[in-house]
């Protein structure tokens, strides 16, 4: 008789406590994933911070907390992961009463791109692991990655005639409302230069001088376009990461750099482009477009674009093509704006051993 009681007794015992955990094991629970920066280059170490709360009294013994990641994502510690096409991971935690618990989870990006965690699994397990209480919630946790950046020192050759095409122009393009001084006439200025008034004075000639209103910004045009396909992805990314690159080194010189190209914003489904800028913090919004830059949607024509790409009468701009092909079609878009008066360079790249012939400002690039 006291044996059934007892047992009559440890089963109501397991069932209260079962009813009471699946009523209140949630309540007072936090779990949150977020990344420690915005935005990180790839192959840069980063963060993932894992924080639990329990703000009740009542201790969760077995906390399970599921969630998936990109595969391109390597974590430090993958013993309790599986990677497959994604990045599957539990964590187990033990949280008493009235607790808060931080992981940081050490993982190194190794592909550019936007990636996002909006979601979260938790599991629980009651005091006599005998029932398990499941719920899925959403989570913010977005991260940039931004392209590898590369040695571009062999692009000083073709900076140095970008920059010399630049300064000639700045000596003829003058800003009549930025007066600067004067100077004695010259016999090849022109008579409207002359200050008269000044001339009167001095008993000699005096022309005036003007500051020079000449940006030199530099717009960097890239192109998405890839008829390699065995090795398109690895050619496409060269094209981001070397843009990227050669925005840093330009905007270390302080040259205004903006941006535009044919590949698609995948958040926004618009093309890729920054306006320019030149503080050191504007390669972090290049870096950013670049990071959401989708390779396999194209927002058109990159030689139609470069027709497009027009100055409006200025002559303080000068393009900069990066593409993986070199085709016809581009080559007469390069030399339609060359006739007009503006300055294109430009790098093409290329598989190693595959360069074709030199070209008029333009530099091979192998891979």
């Amino acid at each position: 008789m006291g044996l059934i009681i007892a047992v009559i007794v440890a089963f109501a015992v397991l069932y209260a406590q079962q009813k009471y955990f699946k009523t209140h094991w949630n309540r007072g629970l936090e779990v949150q994933l977020r990344f420690q920066k915005k935005g990180v280059s790839a192959g840069e170490k980063c963060y993932l911070e894992e924080t639990v709360v329990n703000e009740k009294r009542m201790p969760l013994s077995s906390l399970q907390v599921k969630f998936t990641a990109s595969n391109t994502f390597l974590f430090e510690q993958e013993g309790n992961a599986a990677v497959t096409d994604q990045y599957y991971r539990t964590d187990l935690f033990a949280v008493g009463g009235r607790r808060r618990i931080t992981r940081a989870l050490e993982f190194v990006p190794s592909r550019r791109g936007y990636y996002e965690i909006d979601r979260i699994d938790i599991l629980a397990r009651d005091f006599f692991y005998t029932a398990t209480c499941s719920e899925r919630r959403d989570n913010v946790a977005s991260l940039y990655v931004y392209p590898y950046k590369r040695d571009v020192s062999r692009f000083d050759v073709l900076y140095r005639r970008m920059q010399g095409e630049l300064l000639a122009r700045k000596q003829l393009e003058e800003d009549p409302y930025a007066f600067r001084g004067m100077r004695e006439y010259r016999p090849t200025d022109s008579m409207r230069r002359i200050n008269w008034k000044s001339t009167a004075k001095a008993g000699k000639l005096l022309v005036n001088m003007y500051e020079s209103s000449f940006s030199q910004e530099i717009q960097i045009l890239l192109n998405g376009d890839c008829r390699d396909e065995r090795h398109k992805r690895e050619l496409q990314e060269m094209v981001i990461s070397l843009a990227s690159s050669l925005a840093a080194e330009l905007l270390q010189k302080g040259v205004p750099v903006s941006l535009s190209g044919n590949l698609t914003d995948i958040l926004s489904k618009e093309p890729v482009s920054c306006e320019a800028g030149v503080h050191k913090s504007h390669l972090e919004k290049i870096d950013r477009r670049l990071a959401l830059a989708d390779t396999e949607q194209l927002s058109g024509s990159f030689a139609e674009l470069l027709k497009k790409s027009g100055n409006d009468g200025e002559t303080d701009k000068c393009y900069l093509v990066i593409t993986a092909e070199d085709t016809e079609d581009i080559r007469a878009a390069v030399e339609a704006k060359r006739t007009d008066g503006e300055a294109v360079y430009g790098i093409i790249i290329c598989r190693e051993g595959e360069s074709g012939p030199a070209r008029e400002g333009f530099l091979w690039w192998e891979v």
